[in-house]
């Protein structure tokens, strides 16, 4: 037994307290005494010397103190505030769905009604409310009141995001960070998979707060991704539009495919459970696919992505330079040699050949220290020289070549340096394309040109695949936007966050299959209400109830002289 209001040493000090001060008014009794005077001038004086309330020597009346003493020590007890905790002392981790799991119906609703009720039979010590949306977030701490949920939960409502349960167990399991029992109780549909319970140390019991009926039909988007298309048309792309389903959802209409909001003429074709766009025009436009028919989930019905620009890229090669950089230039669908029109150039360096047009310059090996020397445009590529680094490296396609290699045939360190220019510039040995050494005759040397040359005329890389929770991917590692940066502090590879589908160049439905087919996840016993004790509140009532009891009795003792 605990208490709400006091410490359990207070509560024993006052009710002694009590005791001692009943104990002291019990054995002050009424003395009628007789007393003549012989004037009423003297009756105060007689009043005085002769006091009407005095303390007997024995004590009398035991069963009407005891009555007494159960009424104010009941009373005391109410306003002490006990708790009982019989489940032994568990802390109750109360974690509310806020993904798209709980954005069917009214699921949310009824989610947030049962832990509500559920949050007003739990010691407040001993619980927390937990918001799993797209990062977990504590609403309730122990120890607040329950009705400042309220006011927290007003402006939320379901993400577009997958649940984010399994972190919150991985976090609840880990030593010394929880109390040793922890009773977790999930309410909404997050599904979890029997891997991630088998990880849950001993002391954490899972439950789910409420039942749900069987989830309603859904098919949604969950992955998108372009490719050069098929024809071999360079200006035009492919999409493949990855649809999940669960396994009661019938067969839907044909999705609305458009272009910067204008109708696409062509039609999807379905392979699979994926649909095939063919021969979309790579003019930079807003392609958005949607699936037209309603079902249980709106928040994966659709998915976008800007298209690249893709255009035929002029050449000018100056007179002298190796034959292989035309000969790959030829081979390239992208790539044409060009005169007037040209958007980059290739030349000796201290030359003048392309005028302003940024360049792809060949050097001695005495004039340059790096092999590969690349100048970034201010605000271009990496936010740091140390992770411009690595982005040159795979954005040139250097990490294709056989580095080593060279550097055995040339008996010198074949490296790359980067610096901040006007312009973009990148420059490297000439000597690397002397037949005699293996750079040419890599299969990362058309690759490291193309990729040069495209990086110099100011084409953006463009994303080959999306879908939630895994790296962009596309040609070159690390693509970027305008607002997201390519790598992250640690370099790995950057990974969209969940939601704002109709925000930014590209967006699918960022939730994950498990949320689109509906998947029920490993069964979990249903939460036992009640089972971890009563609260001050719910003891304060019964308390209540016995104190008015008794007072009645009291009455009824003391009309029939019972009681003095």
């Amino acid at each position: 037994m605990t208490f709400a209001n006091l410490p359990i040493a207070a509560v024993l000090a006052g009710l002694a307290g009590l005791a001692a001060l009943l104990f002291l008014l019990q054995r002050l009794r009424i003395r009628h005494t007789v007393v003549t005077v012989p004037t009423v001038l003297f009756w105060r004086a007689a009043a005085r010397d002769a006091p009407v309330r005095v303390l007997r020597e024995r004590f009398r009346h035991w069963l009407a103190y005891l009555l007494f003493l159960a009424i104010c020590a009941l009373l005391w007890f109410g306003f002490a505030a006990p708790e009982s905790q019989p489940d032994g002392a568990r802390h109750h981790v109360l974690f509310l769905d806020g993904s798209a799991h709980a954005a069917s119906g009214d699921d949310f609703a009824r989610a947030v009604a049962a832990l509500e009720t559920d949050l007003r039979t739990l010691p407040t010590e001993r619980r927390e409310v937990v918001w799993g949306g797209v990062h977990n977030v504590k609403l309730l701490a122990a120890g607040e009141d329950h009705l400042l949920l309220d006011r927290r939960l007003a402006d939320l409502a379901p993400e577009a995001a997958p649940s984010a349960l399994r972190d919150q167990l991985r976090l609840v399991s880990i030593p010394n960070g929880w109390p040793e029992q922890v009773e977790f109780v999930v309410y909404g549909r997050a599904p979890v998979d029997a891997a991630a319970l088998a990880g849950v140390r001993p002391g954490v019991r899972v439950s789910r707060g409420l039942e749900y009926p069987a989830p309603a039909p859904n098919q949604g988007i969950v992955a998108l991704g372009l490719a050069g298309a098929t024809s071999d048309e360079w200006e035009r792309v492919d999409a493949l539009v990855r649809v999940a389903a669960s396994e009661r959802t019938a067969q839907l209409d044909a999705p609305l495919v458009r272009l910067d909001d204008q109708p696409w003429p062509g039609a999807p074709e379905r392979v699979g459970g994926s649909l095939l766009l063919r021969d979309l025009p790579a003019k930079g436009q807003l392609l958005t696919v949607e699936l037209p028919a309603a079902d249980a989930l709106t928040l994966d019905d659709q998915a976008h992505v800007r298209l690249p620009q893709r255009r035929l890229l002029g050449v000018a090669v100056a007179p002298g330079v190796p034959s292989v950089i035309g000969e790959a230039i030829d081979a390239d669908p992208g790539l044409r040699r060009a005169a007037d029109d040209a958007a980059v150039a290739v030349r000796f360096a201290g030359t003048d050949f392309g005028g302003e047009l940024p360049a792809l310059e060949l050097v001695p090996m005495a004039a340059q220290e790096a092999a590969f020397h690349v100048v970034y445009a201010a605000g271009e590529g990496a936010a740091d020289a140390g992770r411009r680094l690595g982005h040159a490296v795979a954005l040139l396609g250097l990490d294709q070549i056989d580095a080593t290699g060279l550097a055995t045939a040339l008996q010198r360190p074949v490296t790359l340096a980067v610096e901040s220019g006007e312009r973009p510039a990148v420059s490297l040995w000439a000597a690397l394309l002397d037949e005699g050494f293996n750079f040419t005759a890599d299969r990362g040397f058309p690759l490291f040109l193309a990729r040069t040359l495209r990086h110099l005329a100011g084409e953006r890389a463009w994303p080959r695949f999306l879908a939630a929770g895994t790296p962009v991917q596309d040609g070159a590692a690390g693509w970027s936007s305008d607002a997201t940066p390519a790598l992250d502090a640690v370099g790995a590879r950057y990974v969209p966050a969940p939601g704002n589908p109709r925000q930014g160049d590209w967006a699918v439905s960022l939730l994950s299959e498990e949320v689109t087919a509906r998947e029920a996840g490993a069964a979990l016993p249903l939460y036992q209400r009640g089972g971890a004790g009563t609260t001050a509140a719910g003891i304060a009532t019964w308390i209540a109830l016995a104190a008015i009891a008794l007072l009645a009795l009291e009455w009824a003792l003391f009309r029939r002289g019972l009681v003095p």
